[in-house]
């Protein structure tokens, strides 16, 4: 019973990692088609994230749901049957896989943790009259102008600098900025792509970065007011030399392309924002409930031919 166990875990693993490199080859040679998509920010910034997480989710559910399932209904107990070293060689890599993204993440959240404690030293809260629902302290000239950090509670640090440079409709909507942040859960965000290890993935990930960017500045600006204050805050603070690279695991106010940034902001309007399609993700369930209409009608066969296909992997 324990050989039939180990032999049902090492084949789960095996067909993971191998559809998990499959979906994330294909997925990172075919994202750039998404840059053709005349989509709003924040839509084209969450079809992004679903592309990059793709492989993973797709990964768990299909061996969760088809794998698993077929070998223990279809599989015969008594047949002493060996594994190949094969299939052994690829459990162990999906093993090695997971600690790797499990090390990734501990790491950043470590290294994050160590350096935001450093900016917070002397930090002090500061009551900012912006009308947004966010912890802001004021940090010492060593950290960063503005920087989202946190996951589970979320605080803004903003430099002595920023706070003297910047007029109070600046902060205001830079704060909404960052706020954005927070409500897309972009800190999170990181976390996944850290524990999402795939080669080739950065440029994927580097462009969700700037479409979340831009995403933010969308949700922020309600007004041509407000765009040309957070354009100003954003050429203001640009001009501000860091003193160190911020860690991952944080959404600092100035990054991406500033240049795009702003020129995008000096040439709002209303209409060309309500002109870009948003995808609501309500849009998902139709093609989902169908997805598990034929999977519900299709299980049984789909069970047969997955038990077919792990009995030739481990051959």
């Amino acid at each position: 019973m324990l050989m039939f166990a180990l032999r049902g875990i090492a084949i789960s693993l095996t067909f993971f990692v191998l559809l998990y490199c499959l979906l994330s080859a294909l997925v990172a040679m075919a994202w750039r088609l998404l840059r053709w998509l005349q989509a709003t920010g924040q839509s084209l910034a969450a079809l992004l994230f679903a592309l990059r997480v793709l492989p993973l989710a797709a990964s768990v559910v299909i061996t969760l749901a088809l794998v698993v399932p077929s070998f223990q209904l279809l599989e015969p107990r008594s047949i002493a049957e060996g594994t190949g070293a094969m299939p052994i060689t690829l459990s162990v890599c999906a093993l090695l896989l997971i600690a790797c993204g499990c090390f990734r993440v501990i790491t950043a959240q470590t290294k994050t943790a160590r350096v935001v404690a450093r900016w917070r030293e002397g930090a002090h809260s500061l009551n900012v009259d912006a009308g947004v629902q966010m912890v802001t302290l004021l940090s010492g000239r060593e950290a960063p102008p503005l920087t989202l950090v946190g996951v589970r509670r979320p605080r803004v640090l903003i430099s002595e600098f920023t706070a003297a440079l910047l007029s109070p409709d600046e902060l205001h909507i830079a704060l909404k900025h960052e706020l954005a942040h927070v409500q897309s859960l972009d800190n999170l965000k990181k976390l996944v792509f850290r524990f999402c290890f795939f080669p080739g993935m950065a440029n994927l990930e580097s462009a969700w970065s700037q479409v979340a960017e831009l995403a933010a500045d969308d949700a922020a600006v309600s007004n041509m007011d407000d765009a040309v204050d957070l354009a100003s805050a954003l050429v203001k603070l640009s001009r501000l030399v860091p003193v160190e690279a911020a860690p991952v695991n944080t959404a600092g106010f100035v990054t991406g392309s500033i240049s795009v940034r702003v020129a995008r902001l000096l040439a709002w309007k209303e209409a060309t924002k309500d002109q870009r399609i948003r995808v609501r993700p309500w849009y998902a369930i139709p093609p989902v409930l169908v997805a598990l209409s034929c999977v519900c009608l299709t299980y049984g066969p789909a069970l047969a031919l997955t038990h077919e296909v792990t009995e030739w992997l481990v051959r």
